[in-house]
């Protein structure tokens, strides 16, 4: 039994969840809280549970609504509504707008609840169970040419050259995802280098466990492509979020979350080597999670996923050094975090030109732009971020933590 709980009260999810799991022992009870976690995804079709448990109402939010909504989606998981008033016109309403039972508060831990939850999921595994072998649910699991078990995809994301980018919904997780597929390319020796570079963001993902780090779930083959399930993020990236404009606060803490992911990244002997805003995703308008780690270099590696020599990155956001094939360290990736940073400040990047080689000389030559009057106090922090040598620059993500916090707290000062 797998349930999803669309309810404000946490003491009602708590007793749902004690009613589901003396039946079921080993049920699985997901709590939504609509008031906190916002709308259910519109593409969103709960396919991972047996039933969703909808309550009424909540501050700001009407659960008739929500029902409507939820009800009119195609293949949608049975939906248990939840009255104050068993005999009430909400209760009229939700039978007529599609709600497949509709109970009282009063009704949880009883019977009659345990039966309509039980009777959803005989039901709505037979549905699945039929979806699954028709020609639309086959259709469903299709990534491009690739089959994929247990995923339905929902649309493509542009973008991307050797890997396609898709939003799907994950059975086992019960949630949107992304799924990253490439196929196998092997070299002269039979070696799978898309599969090493996936299996490499996979570790990643799983083993640092990092508030500022994107979620890696799942690794695997099929019909010879190699696919990544990774935390999906609906806000997009950097990039987009630039567009609307940062303030000084919100450029710095952007950076300072960079920072502590990169802090994590480093302890973890790991460089990643292609800082950019396509890289960094958003969870809402303020946090942000570090992505895309299939360019990613163990500082003790011997063996390189990459050539001997090979120059690659994107030349906006590369160090001096990186951008001439010299050796790199920890303050490659901090000079790249000063671009990302002079470009949340100024909606521009430092050095352009049409011709990439010399936007490359102009990293180890030109000169730091100067930031506009009105922020000058950061000025020198940016000199040290981007200095040209690495031995002029913040020596680590650490220190670049401390530093840019610093002149957070001074920003905020003034602006109190």
């Amino acid at each position: 039994m797998r349930l999803l709980l669309v309810e404000h009260d946490a003491r009602l999810r708590s007793l749902c969840r004690q009613a589901a799991r003396a039946t079921w022992p080993d049920a699985t009870v997901t709590g939504h809280p609509p008031d906190t976690n916002g709308p259910l995804p519109p593409e969103f079709l709960a396919q991972g549970f047996d039933a969703v448990v909808l309550g009424e109402s909540w501050p700001g939010g009407e659960g008739l609504g929500w029902l409507q909504d939820l009800a009119s989606r195609p293949g949608f998981a049975p939906v248990v509504f939840l009255v104050e008033d068993i005999d009430g016109e909400v209760a009229r309403l939700a039978r007529i707008h599609g709600a497949f039972g509709v109970l009282s508060r009063a009704d949880v831990g009883t019977q009659r609840f345990t039966d309509v939850l039980r009777e959803a999921s005989r039901i709505r595994q037979s549905a699945l169970a039929d979806w699954r072998v028709s020609e639309a649910g086959r259709a469903a699991r299709l990534f491009g040419a690739v089959r994929i078990p247990g995923y339905r995809c929902v649309r493509r994301i542009p973008g991307g050259t050797v890997a396609q980018l898709f939003v799907a919904e994950s059975e086992k997780l019960g949630s949107l995802v992304a799924v990253k597929v490439t196929p196998s390319m092997h070299d002269e020796l039979g070696n799978d280098a898309a599969f090493e570079r996936f299996l490499q963001e996979y570790d990643i993902g799983r083993q640092l466990h990092h508030p500022n780090i994107v979620l890696s779930h799942e690794l695997g083959i099929a019909d010879d492509h190699a696919y990544l399930v990774m935390e999906y993020f609906p806000d997009g990236d950097l990039r987009r979020r630039m567009q609307a404009g940062f303030t000084v606060e919100e450029a710095l803490v952007i950076a300072i979350q960079i920072s502590r992911a990169l802090q994590a990244l480093h302890k973890a002997g790991t460089l990643h080597r292609d800082l950019k805003p396509g890289n960094v995703l958003m969870r809402g308008p303020h946090r942000v999670a570090l992505s895309d780690f299939g360019l990613a270099k163990r500082v003790e590696q011997d063996l390189e996923i990459t050539d001997p020599g090979v120059i690659f990155g994107t030349p906006h956001y590369m160090s001096p050094e990186q951008s001439h094939g010299e050796s790199i360290d920890v303050r490659s990736d901090i000079y790249s975090l000063g671009i990302l940073l002079y470009e949340m400040l100024t909606g521009e990047r430092p050095f352009t030109d049409h011709n990439p080689m010399a936007i490359l000389y102009k990293h180890r030559n030109a000169p730091v732009p100067r930031l506009p009057e009105s922020q000058r106090l950061l000025q020198p922090l940016l000199e040290r971020l981007l200095a040209k040598r690495p031995e002029d620059r913040i020596a680590d993500a650490h220190e670049a933590d401390r530093a840019l916090y610093e002149v957070l707290l001074q920003v905020k000062g003034l602006a109190a």
